[in-house]
């Protein structure tokens, strides 16, 4: 009895430690692509005042329209909200998957499944398709920016021993 007991203490600890290894790579990647999309954002306010400055506008009109721009969500900051948008949608849904893939393990081979409502061709091609862990991770994982549709997939690897998929039937027309 107390040998099952330990066992399943150790089990459920290597689950959490996968885990934490799987959050800590997360936050460090959040970290990279929020910097990132704040650079280019910064950029972006620095073009467009530089641009503004040399078509003669003052600086009061300048600040006047980036505070619209801010307010309204318009070309500059509705772009930058749309990114971090984008960006933590993504890190919430690969923190689901990590619980995930801690909970099965990296040792199974698992299938990528595509929701198949406006797909993105990389996702497509890769739907239904069975691979191990290292070579999902090698390839890109969903939602890891390694695909067309980036922090927008919302494809998921599933144990592949536990789905089963029907091909994909296309009219050619």
């Amino acid at each position: 009895m107390a040998n099952q007991s330990e066992a399943e203490d150790l089990a459920g600890q290597q689950v959490n430690d996968l885990f934490v290894s799987f959050v800590d790579r997360e936050i460090t990647a959040m970290e990279i692509f929020l910097t990132a999309k704040a650079q280019r954002t910064a950029i972006t306010l620095q073009e467009y005042v530089d641009a503004r400055l040399a078509m003669g506008a003052t600086k009061d009109a300048i600040r006047t329209d980036l505070l619209n721009d801010l307010e309204n969500g318009g070309r500059i900051f509705g772009e930058f909200r749309n990114a971090i948008k984008a960006t933590t949608n993504g890190i919430t849904n690969r923190l689901r998957d990590d619980a995930v893939f801690s909970a099965v393990g990296v040792d199974s081979d698992y299938r990528w499944v595509a929701v198949l409502v406006n797909t993105c061709p990389d996702c497509l091609d890769r739907h239904g398709r069975v691979q191990s862990w290292a070579e999902w991770e090698g390839e890109g994982l969903p939602r890891t920016g390694q695909t067309v549709c980036k922090e927008n997939c919302r494809c998921v690897l599933l144990p592949a021993e536990t789905t089963a998929l029907e091909p994909i039937m296309r009219n050619k027309n």
